[in-house]
């Protein structure tokens, strides 16, 4: 499903360079629960960034379900994201002047798929049990109930793969193992999770472990 091939990045500032990822290559396949393990600025954060087009490679190719992704445009590229990939990150990113239910509803705004919006809001977030919360903003939710919303919102749009990039950092452990249930029952459900994170004991509740060290895979 997804191979990443002799993938470097370089990023650059001035006349001064930063190799972030130094000529990776991995595979992943369809229905994987993976963990991207690693310190903080080993390149994990960066891979997962290329895999979600959030970003393109200095060198090597990247290709999901045979589009390669260094091919595509900035148009393309956020049509793959809206339609391929479900994005949760450590901080909820939600918007804080909306509630639960809009919140959840902005990735249909732009997608071809054709939802009820509202309904299959709602549904989603039954799935992830905040039905109960659909007119209650950000503010209003705990942290677990944020992440939650979150998640329901890279869902909305049925992406085959869910790009969950430390999505328990911000929680406590509690909350945050119930997060990681919550990711477990979506793989069990078809979805693909990839999930960054330097936690080693979540880490290790992954069925496989790609372990990035200063730019490249550990073997």
């Amino acid at each position: 499903m997804i191979k990443v091939e002799s993938v470097s990045k370089i990023y650059k500032t001035g006349d001064s360079e930063f190799k972030a990822l130094d000529n990776v290559s991995v595979e992943i396949k369809k229905g994987e629960f993976v963990a991207i393990l690693g310190p903080s600025g080993s390149g994990k954060s960066t891979l997962m960034h290329l895999i979600g087009g959030l970003d393109k490679p200095t060198k090597g190719t990247i290709e999901v379900d045979g589009q390669i992704l260094n091919n595509l445009n900035d148009k393309q590229l956020a049509t793959y994201r809206n339609q391929k990939i479900g994005f949760v990150f450590q901080f909820f990113n939600l918007l804080q002047g909306t509630n639960t239910l809009t919140n959840v509803t902005l990735p249909l705004v732009y997608s071809k798929k054709k939802f009820n919006r509202k309904t299959k809001a709602v549904e989603i977030l039954k799935e992830v049990g905040l039905e109960h919360k659909l007119k209650n903003r950000p503010n209003q939710l705990s942290g677990g109930e944020q992440q939650r919303v979150s998640i329901a919102r890279a869902l909305v749009n049925d992406p085959d793969i869910i790009l969950a990039d430390e999505p328990t950092g911000n929680l406590d452990s509690k909350t945050g193992l119930q997060i990681f249930e919550l990711l477990n029952q979506l793989n069990a459900n078809g979805k693909t999770i990839i999930l960054v994170t330097h936690d080693n004991s979540l880490a290790e509740k992954a069925k496989r472990i790609i372990r990035v060290k200063d730019g490249g895979i550990e073997v």
